[in-house]
């Protein structure tokens, strides 16, 4: 088998596997099962629960997570191998998939910063708080 479609099936599978736990899942798996149901004849209900039980595997593991996600990336980038050693007129909108996939996966991820500025009179929720009087008040009597 040509190396690079190997490449691609490990990429696809790796993009594939991440998806599953991400907001973007249902399109994704709907792109997946479009690209997949055309160039191979499959029942697309079994297809869709394929992906349904990887999907359970990963977000309820019976064990630490990272070996689950490497066993069902290894998974489904031998089922792409096999799947582009038949079709390798696939291979196109497999990259396609891969590109998107990553993109979307960017789009998912975010960092967050916050910016706290207390004034005079403001407080700073925490476990325990103590009130002491300011110099103002003291200034005040």
């Amino acid at each position: 088998m040509d190396p690079a479609l190997v490449t691609l099936a490990g990429a696809a599978g790796t993009a594939l596997v991440q998806a599953m736990t991400r907001d973007s899942w249902e399109a994704v798996k709907a792109r997946f099962s479009t690209i997949f149901s055309r160039h191979a004849e499959v029942d697309p209900a079994e297809l869709e629960r394929e992906l349904e039980a990887s999907e359970q595997r990963l977000r309820s593991p019976s064990g630490p997570l990272e070996p689950a996600v490497e066993d069902e990336r290894r998974r489904w980038a031998t089922l792409l191998a096999a799947f582009l050693a038949q079709h390798a007129e696939a291979a196109p909108e497999l990259q396609d998939f891969v590109h998107d996939v990553r993109q979307l996966a960017a789009r998912d991820s975010f960092n967050v910063v916050q910016q706290i500025t207390a004034g005079r009179d403001s407080y700073t929720a925490g476990r325990d708080q103590h009130l002491f009087p300011g110099v103002d008040d003291d200034d005040e009597r």
